[in-house]
């Protein structure tokens, strides 16, 4: 689907709604984060959501990440749902959401699955990555592997080895399909979930200078810039945010800049939109 424009703005005004209730539980519990992505960019730029934009992602350290998890279930307010592999087992997402009840954002690829479809703000655990480039290199072909197998054991995204179940698959070679059929094969997916956070974490206690989300190369940022953040105006609030903010951005964009031409404005648009499913509302 395409939005219309007051699509896009009721969006950005849910959004909104779900980020205030998560930064209210994080400051309840003293759990650290900060806007990471397209929405440090709407920071930067904007002061608030990028007019094209259909998301927000918070991230925060692995060991903050942890402490929301075990808090948030009790502590959101009626009309709010954590999802995450402990309350939904089934869900592709190796990090969390926080959900929006009776509201749809169905996602074009996970469409046919059965899990919770609310409107969503993202939140992703950094983990500490390690300053030697090989060891980054594996490190991170180690994390892909097995954030692909825990995704592979819910719904197969790729070519061979499975019967695909989205329209394009996913480009992956057939050794790696192999290998990770094989993986979902021998394992439950509880076990598979525990050795990706496993994996994921090797590094968290060592004297790292850079956290990130370790399978996206280029979203990584200075420990020093997240023990030390900044307050942005964002959206009517104020947000935490890295110090100096755009120079992660840089590294992570390239040739960010505040306006872009509308062919590179993307976004996600999802296979259905609704504000409130007990009207049936599209």
């Amino acid at each position: 689907m395409r939005y219309e424009k007051r699509q896009l703005e009721r969006l950005h005004a849910e959004l909104l709604d779900i980020l205030a209730e998560v930064i209210r539980v994080c400051d309840l519990h003293g759990i650290p984060y900060f806007i990471q992505g397209g929405t440090a960019i709407g920071a930067l730029f904007s002061r608030g959501i990028v007019p094209w934009d259909d998301d927000i992602d918070l991230g925060m350290t692995r060991e903050n990440y942890d402490r929301f998890l075990e808090v948030a279930p009790s502590t959101l307010r009626p009309g709010y749902f954590l999802e995450w592999f402990g309350t939904e087992p089934n869900t592709p997402f190796y990090f969390a959401k926080v959900k929006k009840n009776n509201t749809l954002f169905v996602e074009e690829m996970f469409r046919n699955m059965d899990i919770h479809h609310g409107i969503f703000v993202d939140i992703f655990p950094y983990d500490r990555i390690p300053d030697n480039p090989v060891c980054e290199r594996i490190h991170r072909f180690r994390s892909r592997f097995w954030i692909n197998c825990f995704i592979g054991k819910e719904i197969w995204l790729w070519r061979w080895f499975g019967r695909c179940e989205i329209d394009a698959p996913l480009p992956k070679s057939a050794l790696s399909c192999l290998a990770i059929r094989l993986v979902c094969a021998a394992m439950s997916r509880r076990s598979i979930y525990r050795r990706m956070c496993r994996v994921l974490g090797t590094y968290n206690g060592r004297d790292c200078s850079r956290v990130n989300i370790v399978r996206m190369p280029r979203d990584q940022i200075l420990r020093s810039n997240i023990e030390n953040p900044v307050r942005m105006p964002f959206g009517g609030m104020e947000v935490w945010a890295p110090r100096d903010v755009e120079s992660y951005l840089r590294h992570h964009y390239p040739n960010l800049r505040p306006d872009l031409p509308e062919e590179e404005q993307i976004n996600h648009a999802p296979y259905r939109l609704s504000f409130d499913t007990t009207k049936e509302e599209e």
